[in-house]
């Protein structure tokens, strides 16, 4: 009889929905946001990551808004990171109030820091990786154009898209609202760099978040809701202050600024490594 008894006193085990509720709460987010927080978890579970969701920093996949709202604790699978929203047929369009002010903040910071001493692309290691990107390119266009002029324009976009960067730092709202462009490039970096004392390391990780198309907007100020239109509209500005009347194809100075901007990336993936790199892969999932 007693036995039957304290059955009846037994502690009840959270559910996925309770626990996700009290993490939003420990995170300061609103109660709202509960819904978006369990229907990311529901597509990456049945996957389909990359389905759109309405979350705290606007339409975004599911799987980034994982990474927004900190929720991989509560998944039964693991994410691949190593695949980029880009590979999907989904795509979330801006949707979003763009932030003028935070823009013409950036383009200050922009100029400053560009045309100082504090450049932080006067480093041998960027330098490197510039010069590489901008032999590259130099193969791809008109041999009839003039030479210098490509190679001072080409490295001055790779340097601008750095320091493009860089400059959107105070414009950001939070920095978890990165996490789904830090996992990502923390991906290819694992998958591309082996040996630090190789020294084309650094160009190699950032050529292939190119080639990967990883969507480095979703990174800038707006996030997956404006940080599109932010990101290129720093390429027009950049573009039009430091190269006007280009010859090269738009698109080739394009890929230029965004390798700066993939450099940057890989620039503080590394920094974080030691503690990324051994992160431990959770032994079991929180189950409901």
């Amino acid at each position: 009889m007693i036995a039957r008894g304290v059955g009846l006193f037994r502690r009840r085990r959270a559910s996925t929905e309770d626990l996700v509720r009290e993490h939003l709460e420990r995170s300061g987010v609103s109660p709202f946001w509960l819904q978006s927080a369990l229907d990311a978890l529901r597509f990456c579970e049945s996957s389909q990551p990359f389905e759109p969701v309405f979350s705290i920093a606007g339409p975004a996949p599911a799987r980034s808004v994982v990474a927004l709202m900190k929720l991989e604790p509560f998944l039964r699978v693991e994410i691949d990171w190593s695949i980029s929203p880009s590979e999907s047929p989904l795509w979330v369009g801006a949707v979003g109030h763009f932030d003028e002010s935070a823009f013409d903040a950036t383009t200050e910071r922009f100029r400053e820091l560009y045309s100082s001493t504090d450049n932080p692309t006067i480093r041998p290691d960027v330098e490197r990786a510039l010069r590489d990107m901008r032999d590259a390119i130099q193969t791809e266009v008109s041999p009839k154009l003039d030479f210098d002029e490509v190679a001072s324009g080409v490295w001055a976009l790779g340097s601008a898209g750095y320091v493009w960067r860089v400059a959107e730092g105070p414009a950001r709202a939070a920095k978890h609202l990165r996490a789904d462009v830090v996992k990502e490039v923390e991906a290819v970096v694992a998958s591309t760099v082996l040996d630090r004392g190789d020294d084309l390391f650094f160009g190699r990780a950032a050529t292939e978040v190119v080639r990967r198309n990883l969507l480095l907007e979703a990174g800038s100020p707006g996030g997956w809701a404006t940080g599109g239109e932010f990101l290129r509209r720093g390429f027009r500005f950049a573009d039009e202050l430091l190269w006007p009347d280009a010859d090269i194809p738009r698109s080739r100075r394009w890929d230029a600024f965004l390798f700066g901007v993939a450099l940057y990336e890989v620039d503080e993936s590394l920094a974080r490594r030691p503690a990324w790199s051994r992160r431990r892969k959770p032994s079991s999932a929180v189950r409901g």
